[in-house]
This record gives C-alpha cells, structure tokens and sequence, in this order.
C-alpha cells in the first residue's frame, strides 16, 4: 500500500490518505461557498481570521472534489501560455498528435522562434468540443440501436 501510494505521488496524483482527506473537506466546504461574501479561515494556531474570497474557496472546493475522486489536480493561469509538452499532458494525448493538431490550424497557437505556444482556453475550447461531439456520436448511436432493438 505504501508503496501504491508512492507511485499515485510520483504520477502527481493523491494518496489514498489525502483523498480521503479531501473528501472530508470538500463536504465541510460546500455550505461555506454558497454566498458572495469572503470566508473566514484560521490556519494552524493564528490569531486572525484570513478573509478568501468564495471564488477562491469555489476553487479549492473543485480541486478538493478532484482529489476525493483520486485525480491529480495542475493550477494554471488562463493568460499563461503552454509548451507542447505541456498542452499535450493537459490533452491527455502524445506531443507528435498535438502538434499535428497545430499544424492542422485545428487548436491555434503561435510560435516563438522554432517553438509553439498554446493558450490554455484554446486546449480546453478543442478538449470541450471534441468532447461535445463524442457524446452527441454517442447518442445517435444510442438512439439508432434503440430503433433497431438492440437495447
């Protein structure tokens, strides 16, 4: 087990005990962010309360609810710009099929000397439709074995 839980760290994914930690959080969270108005948290053995922002806390809530389901969690500026390493992990797919994604114009990037730029709303703008247009592929099928009888 400890060595499973090695391997979850080393891969950027959260061990079981953490999961299990952020469960517990995420639910203590929820009733916290539902207001507009900033949160009150103390840390450790402070004195004072430190104000955060609910979307700050609607943040941490998604990145609790991705921990509790074993799922390892990146942070990233939106304006920042990707390597293609970078938009190809965040794809979940090779740096050779990004790129040719890229040379396709089918994600738009721009270019720095001999090396590509991505912006991260264009990777999750692809990641969105692709998606889109798998389930929508999906339904039909559905909806055709329907009508045939096969389910």
């Amino acid at each position: 087990m400890a060595r499973e839980n090695a391997t979850r760290m080393e891969r950027g994914l959260p061990s079981d005990r953490d999961a299990a930690l952020a469960g517990r959080a995420r639910r203590r969270l929820a009733s916290w962010i539902e207001g507009t108005d900033p949160v009150p948290a103390r840390f450790g053995t402070a004195v004072e309360p430190v104000e955060i922002p609910t979307s700050a806390m609607r943040l941490l809530k998604e990145i609790l609810d991705q921990m509790a389901d074993g799922n390892g969690v990146a942070l990233l500026p939106m304006h920042a710009e990707l390597t293609t390493r970078q938009a190809a992990e965040l794809l979940q797919v090779s740096r050779t099929h990004l790129v040719q994604l890229l040379d396709a114009g089918r994600i738009p990037c721009r270019k720095v000397g001999a090396h590509r730029r991505v912006r991260p709303e264009d990777i999750l703008a692809y990641r969105n439709a692709t998606e889109s247009g798998r389930r929508q592929a999906l339904d039909e099928m559905t909806a055709r074995d329907q009508e045939l009888g096969l389910q």
